[in-house]
């Protein structure tokens, strides 16, 4: 009887105490006597996103809704954790361009020593995260982006190939379509593969979370030494080790060829004044997956169903590929794809409308003052950026839901404010492969609406659902379509 009430006081006393720690995390912002959103016990202002019954998406444009207007940003709880939300364009410029030198960090988790592909420029932050910047820089020049290009048009080949092997008017499944464009893509470009090894490769390039927690990857987030200790790793070791595998015996290849070999990011890493050593390569390979394959199938794929519910826009952009198409002697050149103004106008606004990146995490390196005001971000404080929300806002873009590329002719861009348009992030952390990416949308675009015509059909999901349980802005379910061959 006596072991039982010691045992009940025991845990009354720890219940107690968990609850006082509870009370007094989420006290933060009003103890600092900044304006916010009041928090729910544990959940914070993020409850139902954990358990995937709303997207993260959907809580950051509750709260930017609500506060937009009232303060130049607003503290919220994602759990336990208290971040800033930006809400004014003023602040977000300072962040990413002015005062960027107060905001270096992401504060991601990494541990390059028990994870080596953790070592990329996304997760990395602090003296680490810039040395291998500097190093990346001469990396991603417009130069070396263009000699990439003939062999990216070689891989959208497969894009026809694949369409032109089904049956007319057949429907067709679009989120497979792209995911194997990306796929090949991304093997060639990144990993240095040929044809041989895309099946596997595409294997573990859907596989590589293994059994991915977000509760854990919070707990990763909130205490990362106690992480580092316990050697959590954030992937699937099978595939980590497949993926360092693969690109060190790339590498290997590729010094002892007597040719100049194919030009890929490998070759370029490798060949740099500064060059990286294996394993480091291997951690920026592996960070194009991680941070590109979702962002390309989603953007690619959304863009198709947006162009398959408008046909006179799906018109206007073919005819546009032809006749640049026409030109330049069927040729798809630097040139020519600078010149396919309307089609560039589709992707952006496809990436406003459906961002692949809802938000753009930020943590102070050091305090800040806002200038004008009485504000300070603290020095650790987080910082999330809305972007998606901001892409939504009616004030800066009006009628928000409807699908509009003429909001990206230059007259229309040039009338916005500053840092209105942020789907790759900006400023010193921003996409380092922005220019590749918008490469490797637009040869896609081409590859994908030259001799086919996209329309909704009965397996269409209308409108659009996202995944909850995904970060990102993805679909919940495959993107499915009519395909029609036109000549």
């Amino acid at each position: 009887m006596e072991l039982l009430h010691r045992t009940l006081l025991a845990t009354i006393g720890a219940l107690s105490v968990f609850y006082a720690l509870v009370k007094v995390s989420l006290g933060y912002w009003k103890r600092r006597g900044i304006l916010h959103e009041k928090p729910k016990f544990l959940w914070g202002n993020i409850k139902g996103v954990v358990q995937g019954k709303r997207h993260a998406q959907d809580a950051l444009q509750e709260i930017y809704s609500n506060y937009k207007g009232r303060a130049p940003f607003v503290g919220f709880f994602a759990c336990l954790k208290p971040f800033i939300l930006a809400l004014d364009l003023e602040l977000v410029h300072n962040i990413l361009f002015t005062d960027a030198g107060h905001f270096t960090s992401r504060g991601l988790y990494s541990n390059s020593d028990g994870e080596p592909l953790s070592g990329n420029l996304l997760q990395m932050d602090g003296h680490k995260w810039r040395s291998l910047h500097a190093k990346s820089a001469e990396v991603f020049t417009p130069a070396n982006i263009q000699k990439l290009l003939p062999r990216l048009v070689q891989i959208s080949a497969g894009i026809q190939k694949d369409l032109s092997s089904a049956k007319l008017q057949q429907t067709h499944n679009i989120s497979q379509l792209v995911a194997g464009y990306n796929v090949n893509v991304l093997a060639s470009m990144a990993f240095g593969l040929g044809d041989r090894g895309v099946e596997e490769f595409s294997q573990w390039a859907h596989n590589y979370w293994g059994k991915f927690s977000l509760w854990r990857a919070y707990l990763a987030l909130e205490f990362p030494l106690i992480a580092r200790l316990l050697q959590y790793k954030s992937y699937a070791e099978a595939a980590t080790s497949y993926f360092e595998r693969i690109t060190l015996s790339q590498l290997k290849e590729q010094r002892g060829r007597d040719r100049q070999p194919l030009q890929t990011f490998l070759h370029l890493y490798s060949n740099a004044s500064q060059p990286l050593s294996d394993i480091q390569i291997a951690a920026q390979a592996f960070g194009f997956l991680v941070a590109g394959l979702t962002p390309l199938n989603a953007t690619l794929g959304f863009c198709l169903y947006e162009l398959a519910r408008q046909p006179e826009l799906q018109d206007r952009v073919r005819a546009e590929i032809r006749k640049t198409l026409q030109q330049h002697d069927s040729q798809l050149s630097g040139e020519c794809l600078r010149d396919l103004k309307y089609s560039k106008q589709v992707l952006n606004e496809t990436l406003r409308l459906h961002t692949p990146y809802p938000f753009l995490l930020r943590r102070a390196t050091k305090d800040f003052e806002l200038p004008k005001s009485v504000f300070i971000i603290a020095r650790g404080n987080n910082v999330l950026i809305p972007t998606a929300a901001i892409h939504r806002d009616p004030e800066i873009y009006p009628e928000p839901e409807r699908f509009d590329p003429d909001r990206f002719e230059e007259e229309a861009m040039n009338l916005r404010p500053k840092a209105a348009f942020l789907p790759f992030g900006d400023g010193l952390r921003g996409c380092i492969a922005k220019r590749f990416v918008e490469q490797v949308l637009l040869v896609g675009l081409v590859a994908l609406l030259q001799h086919h015509r996209y329309s909704p059909c009965a397996e269409t999901t209308m409108p659009v659902e996202y995944n909850n349980r995904m970060l990102l802005l993805a679909p919940k379910s495959d993107i499915k379509l009519k395909v029609e061959r036109v000549d």
